[in-house]
């Protein structure tokens, strides 16, 4: 009996220890699978391996460039994108070391200690050193060789693109970007990545970033990555690496036709005007390129708040543009027959009907044609408009480009149409109806001098010095000058002075270029005579709301050299208080001053 016990114990021993061989030998089967065979292979949820996995999680990195192209000026500023050694902290065990570094560098390059250190303490991710504007802190030479050599843990110097280096400065044309919702591609290049640093695709959404962004997309970013272990110290042997698209003519860079040297200097002039909300558009006369176009307040395209407006760009908005307008009453006065040149006019400060009355009180007297222009009568140009039909003032204010959008939209020849070079351009108006055209008289007379439901973009006004410098001839002004890849190819161009047409008579673009040089010799810009060039131009004011607010918006249009012009500018001042200050002439001056100046550099 005792046998049979012995040999029933021996048998659950050996079944247990089968048992127990086979799970294990099914563990180690499992094991070995993992180790051999699926840390090789993708996971159904994810792309990468196991072994890529663990690496992973012990990865910190930061994206050096996102690799969307490059906005740059003329001469190859960059606007957009500007590529510079920066100073990358990574998240590091606090010690002593990491303390004395932290105070050396902030001696260096004169930032904060305490800001400093405070941050690399807490931080989770890799950072970019920044000044208290979030300016990337620039490094000189000197500085660079130093920081490498000082071979600090969590320290690096390396390449950054800063997407919007300019900040407040960046002009409202460049636009922003937003979060694009993520394709399959980015998923996949995000996906398995360390949170907090995964690759965020941007869109334009105004400006140039939006009409051009499918050129300036990019195809993918450049990343560093720092691997770490638990207690926060480098891996030896991974230390760091660097991931970027291996296609070399990316990111692609799109060369506009601004002068960056002009902008900041028109800003500040605009702010000691005290010109809060208003634009200031500079044309190249001889081919229409935009040299400049500000418009203030200014914005920060890294920052946008869509309740605060502030990122509209003004110089593309129309507004109601006063006396300015009359430029279509005298081109139509000029060329129809209708009026005689040594035709006089009187004006005793009342029109007598439609409510319209002359800015100056007590009127002008006795006027011919030309002084009637000068002196931007009302009245004069109130007769006027009586003989025009409605048919007529919407045709002329056509030829002149208030009709809009005057802007050039090109075709880069590469599958890309409809590609604005002033997206969000406002279209100009005579009338708030077109069809049937008004019967009116009264409206007809306030829209001949800029009034009522007239409405022009800075923009055009600006082209429109151009067309009657040019003899009458329009064309479309042009922002972007070519497209070009990394290496500096050129991959497509734009022409300047694209679609041309004769709209008005060489004659009556003379006169009109001579009535306008009057209006500074003897007439209401006579503010203008003693600037560094002689000038040519004509101002308007209008009311910002209904007819007889206290709100007011001042123009000034013109251009110079008057005998020779080279640059026309148009400027506009928003809701001015109704001072007495006519803050668009001011500005125009100065602008004009400033471009005396910079066409001796050239």
């Amino acid at each position: 009996m005792s046998c049979n016990f012995n040999i029933k114990r021996l048998r659950r021993i050996g079944y247990a220890t089968l048992l127990i061989t086979s799970v294990l030998l099914v563990w180690v089967a499992r094991l070995a699978w993992l180790q051999f065979v699926e840390a090789f292979r993708a996971l159904p949820h994810d792309p990468h391996t196991l072994i890529k996995q663990s690496v992973i999680q012990r990865e910190r990195g930061i994206v050096l460039d996102d690799g969307r192209g490059r906005i740059v000026d003329r001469k190859g500023l960059p606007i957009t994108g500007s590529m510079g050694n920066a100073i990358i902290f990574f998240p590091i065990k606090t010690t002593n070391s990491q303390k004395l570094a932290a105070k050396e560098i902030a001696a260096l390059v004169n930032v904060n200690f305490d800001t400093l250190m405070e941050k690399w303490s807490k931080a989770s991710e890799p950072f970019v050193l920044r000044d208290q504007q979030q300016k990337v802190v620039p490094l000189t030479i000197a500085q660079k060789k130093w920081l490498e050599g000082r071979q600090w843990l969590g320290v690096r110097v390396l390449p950054y693109t800063d997407p919007y280096p300019l900040k407040e400065l960046t002009p409202h044309w460049v636009g922003y970007t937003i979060q694009a919702n993520p394709s399959e591609w980015d998923r996949k290049l995000n996906r398995g990545k360390a949170q907090g640093w995964s690759y965020i695709h941007r869109s334009g959404a105004y400006g140039l970033e939006k009409s051009f962004n499918p050129l300036l997309s990019g195809i993918g970013p450049v990343t560093f990555v720092h691997y770490q272990d638990a207690s926060l110290k480098p891996l030896p042997g991974l230390d760091v690496r660097v991931r970027k698209p291996d296609n070399p003519y990316y990111p692609l860079r799109i060369v506009t036709t601004a002068d960056l040297s002009l902008h900041e200097p028109i800003v500040k002039i605009m702010k000691q005007h005290g010109l809060k909300k208003g634009s200031v558009v500079v044309m190249d006369a001889t081919n229409r390129d935009v040299l400049a176009m500000v418009s203030v307040p200014s914005y920060h395209p890294e920052h946008i708040d869509p309740q605060d407006h502030a990122w509209n760009n003004i110089a593309l908005d129309a507004v109601a543009p006063g006396s300015v307008y009359k430029l279509v009453t005298a081109a139509w006065a000029l060329e129809s027959g209708k009026v005689s040149r040594k035709e006089t006019f009187h004006c005793d400060g009342e029109l007598g009907k439609y409510g319209l009355s002359c800015w100056k009180k007590g009127g002008h007297g006795t006027l011919t044609l030309e002084e009637a222009f000068a002196e931007s009568c009302n009245v004069a140009f109130a007769e006027l408009s009586e003989r025009m039909t409605e048919e007529e003032m919407y045709s002329y204010a056509e030829k002149l480009g208030f009709i809009g959008p005057v802007g050039l939209v090109s075709n880069d020849h590469l599958g890309h149409k409809a590609l604005s070079h002033f997206p969000n351009e406002a279209s100009g108006r005579v009338f708030s109806k077109l069809e049937p055209l008004i019967r009116d008289q009264g409206a007809k007379a306030q829209s001949s001098i800029g009034q009522r439901d007239v409405r022009i973009t800075p923009l055009a006004a600006a082209n429109a010095m151009v067309t009657i410098i040019k003899g009458g001839v329009f064309g479309h002004p042009r922002l972007v000058m070519r497209m070009e890849d990394k290496e500096g190819a050129v991959i497509s161009s734009f022409a300047k002075e694209a679609a041309s047409e004769r709209r008005l008579k060489a004659r009556t673009a003379h006169d009109l270029r001579h009535w306008m040089e009057q209006v500074v010799e003897q007439g209401t810009g006579k503010a203008l005579r003693n600037r560094a060039w002689p000038l040519a131009g004509k101002s308007g004011t209008a009311q910002a709301g209904a007819y007889g607010t206290k709100q007011l918006h001042t123009w000034f249009v013109g251009y110079g050299p008057a005998n020779k012009p080279r640059y026309a500018v148009a400027v506009v001042s928003e809701d001015e208080a109704n001072d007495g200050k006519h803050r668009a002439t001011a500005v125009f001056g100065e602008v004009m001053d400033l471009l005396a100046d910079f066409d001796k550099g050239l």
